[in-house]
């Protein structure tokens, strides 16, 4: 069933993926470094633009899918070869290529991964602080994810089933760089001074608190809205719709109560523009 996203909401999630940073630029312990992205017209991803193709999937993952697939169509430098190649074993499926793409500058092969996410910073989840990013929700760990790309998605390519399936498309996989994008919206606790240093920082686009901190913060004059999940990486500052904060606080107050964690925009009186977290946790 397709969603009811205008084409212009699509654009702007569109733009929200493009300019969302990579939160790191290698895969740790591995020798697999960030894909590269290329500048594109701006006239042209507007136009090119498969907007009904990701009218129908209604996840944030599957769509950023579909902007990068259409990344690739327009891009000088890659050219597509395979999207969501599946590696079946008897039947059952044991994993998927995301990407598969020729960079005709550099004469290679290229397998991608792609990875979309929202992490919350909590020191209490590693020594290291790199690796102590959780899903708003905490059903999702950084450090599980690194864990499952390095034993699970890029050994894959080594697989006999693997192999096999990339040889049909005539590609000799021991010539396959492999590549990761890991594009992430990161959000720290207010006050944190912590220092990384694998982590891009330019990734992080705000903060998050508890109900408690939110309601003794001096913002009840100030303008806010709760974005559609699928919304969480567009750009606030071109929102129109606000709400005061008695109206936003009782929405607040229901998703608290069933323990769902919830991203805000938030506008103050000189019209600057604000993007964090209220968790349940």
């Amino acid at each position: 069933m397709q969603t009811k996203d205008s084409d212009l909401q699509i654009l702007k999630q569109s733009k929200g993926f493009m300019n969302t940073k990579l939160m790191i630029d290698q895969l740790p312990d591995t020798n697999i470094s960030a894909f590269e992205f290329e500048p594109l017209g701006e006239v042209s991803q507007i136009q090119s633009l498969p907007y009904e193709e990701a009218r129908i999937f209604n996840f944030v993952g599957k769509r950023a899918e579909v902007f990068f697939k259409n990344y690739l169509k327009l891009s000088p430098r890659y050219e597509e070869m395979a999207y969501s190649l599946q590696i079946i074993d008897d039947k059952t499926t044991i994993g998927e290529f995301d990407f598969i793409c020729r960079d005709v500058i550099q004469e290679k092969i290229i397998h991608t991964e792609l990875i979309n996410k929202i992490y919350l910073y909590d020191d209490s989840l590693h020594e290291n602080p790199d690796y102590c990013w959780i899903g708003p929700n905490r059903r999702d760990r950084f450090i599980d994810k690194l864990e499952k790309l390095r034993s699970q998605q890029f050994p894959l390519l080594y697989h006999p089933k693997g192999e096999n399936t990339l040889k049909k498309l005539k590609i000799d996989p021991w010539k396959v760089k492999q590549k990761l994008c890991f594009k992430a919206i990161l959000f720290l606790p207010e006050h944190c001074n912590t220092r990384f240093f694998a982590t891009n920082l330019e990734a992080v686009a705000g903060y998050f608190y508890t109900l408690e901190e939110f309601l003794n913060k001096k913002w009840k004059h100030q303008s806010f809205f709760i974005p559609k999940k699928i919304n969480w990486f567009t750009d606030e500052t071109q929102h129109t719709k606000w709400y005061s904060y008695s109206k936003v606080l009782l929405q607040l107050q229901e998703f608290m109560e069933n323990k769902q964690s919830v991203m805000l925009f938030r506008r103050n009186k000189t019209g600057e523009t604000y993007k964090f977290f209220v968790v349940w946790w």
